[in-house]
């Protein structure tokens, strides 16, 4: 029923608008105006009588213009897939102008960015009115001059107020939020409930979180699961992303290159996994790291999205065998943000998408149940976990989306920049000569990742 009134809510205002244009040469103001206080009365009549889930922001973006097509680009077809199912089903007579971009190649490389600028610079009827981002270079884009903040596509705060805080922060380049985003990825750790009953006596979730809650606990759980012939991590780099989430400032500062405390601490905490053999030393991401999840190591680092898609158990002994915690700290892992760009033609239909796929609840609800998407709506995430949604059959029937909402409230991400992805590439290679002996010292490895960065840049200053 939302879904109806919503729709012939819009209708209406469409109608009311069209009528209008067609009455003779008014100014753009007034059309827009009038317009805009037709679709307000219409929505907000429909929307008298809705009950949860809600949005904060009550009607959606008017779009006036209902010829004028947009560009919206990506490096892969996971956001258009979500437009087809959350968009075009909800907006039908808009769904042509919306043209979907899918340039095929890696969003976090060099060739992403290169080709958005190419379109950019070529203008005309392709240019990027709507670009995806992935959370390693969304940064970048959003300190360039092109991406208007999402107050000129009339997108308020109240809009996204049901957003994670740490994704607004994230977006917010002095003080204009210049990006938008649909999932939420916070962090958790996902553990062997079999291992956990052997070891420690228990696989329930609250205990094991007891066990591992801080840096101290999770080693001297360590220390446990090494006495019973099991390995606590796949590999060293396993606690990258949440320790590396704890800094408490920035990769630079004024222009120079500051190494954080939390570097220090990830250098040495990488290297007593490794040196106690509390870690089988497999790489991310590696076969070997791919089949210790079926194997004797009882804990991966992962997120919203590497639970559903990349813990591959499915075919093993483990499958159904893994709950899922908190752990030590909050932190994150990816995500993909939408930018809007100042050639966009049409920038309230760039508007409507952004609320739609970023704001809207309902639709935000619709993102989790078909998508697996966590989506960074806490009103739409309240409504799932109240509905019984969730569920994985990888964790055993339980439910993690209580552990995914406890984990993004606990986030901050004030401290990132744009170097933050080349830079933790540096920190990996000074920790892996570390780990390996080749650099003696934790200092040594200091001095590794100012060398690299010092041969990369030239304009930022290292000590």
């Amino acid at each position: 029923m939302k879904k109806f009134k919503k729709a012939l809510a819009l209708s209406l205002a469409l109608a009311m608008g069209l009528s209008l244009c067609a009455c003779g040469d008014k100014k753009e103001d007034d059309t827009t105006a009038a317009t805009t206080e037709a679709t307000t009365a219409a929505t907000t009549a429909a929307d008298s009588s809705e009950t949860e889930p809600a949005d904060p922001a009550g009607p959606p973006i008017t779009v006036t213009d209902t010829a004028t097509a947009i560009q919206v680009y990506s490096w892969n077809d996971e956001l258009g897939s979500r437009l087809d199912s959350h968009f075009r089903t909800r907006y039908p007579e808009l769904s042509d102008l919306v043209v979907y971009n899918n340039l095929d190649i890696s969003g976090t490389g060099e060739e992403y960015p290169a080709k958005i600028q190419a379109a950019i610079d070529a203008g005309g009827d392709l240019v990027p009115s709507i670009v995806a981002a992935d959370n390693d270079v969304a940064l970048s884009f959003m300190q360039r001059d092109y991406i208007v903040p999402v107050t000129d596509l009339g997108i308020t705060m109240d809009m996204y107020a049901n957003a994670y805080d740490y994704t607004v922060e994230y977006a917010t380049i002095d003080g204009q939020l210049k990006a938008l985003t649909w999932q939420a990825t916070p962090g958790v750790v996902a553990y062997r409930t079999d291992i956990a009953e052997e070891v420690l006596g228990t696989s329930d979730p609250a205990e094991v979180q007891a066990k591992i809650g801080d840096w101290d606990k999770f080693f001297e759980t360590a220390e446990a699961m090494k006495a019973a012939g099991y390995y606590m991590t796949s590999g060293p780099d396993e606690i990258k992303y949440a320790m590396l989430d704890q800094r408490g400032s920035a990769w630079v500062v004024d222009g120079a290159l500051n190494i954080d405390p939390a570097v220090n601490d990830y250098l040495e905490y990488s290297k007593k996994l490794y040196d106690n053999d509390y870690t089988k030393k497999a790489a991310m991401w590696s076969s070997e790291w791919t089949a210790n999840m079926a194997d004797d190591v009882f804990c991966f680092f992962g997120c919203t999205w590497f639970i559903p898609w990349s813990l591959n158990i499915e075919d093993t002994d483990a499958m159904g065998k893994y709950n899922v915690v908190t752990g030590p700290v909050s932190y994150h892992w990816g995500g993909s943000y939408l930018l809007v760009t100042d050639k966009c033609p049409n920038k309230e239909l760039a508007g409507l998408v952004l609320y739609t796929m970023c704001c809207d609840t309902e639709a935000m609800y619709d993102i989790f149940a078909q998508d697996t998407d966590f989506c960074n709506n806490q009103a739409a995430v309240a409504q799932l976990i109240a509905d019984g949604k969730g569920a994985l059959d990888k964790l055993g029937g339980q439910n993690p989306l209580e552990m995914y909402d406890a984990a993004a409230k606990g986030l901050s991400l004030k401290n990132a920049t744009s170097y933050d992805n080349i830079f933790n590439a540096y920190l990996d290679t000074a920790s892996q000569a570390y780990n390996s002996g080749e650099l003696a010292t934790v200092d040594d490895a200091i001095v590794n990742i100012k060398e690299q960065v010092s041969a990369a840049y030239s304009d930022i200053v290292v000590e």
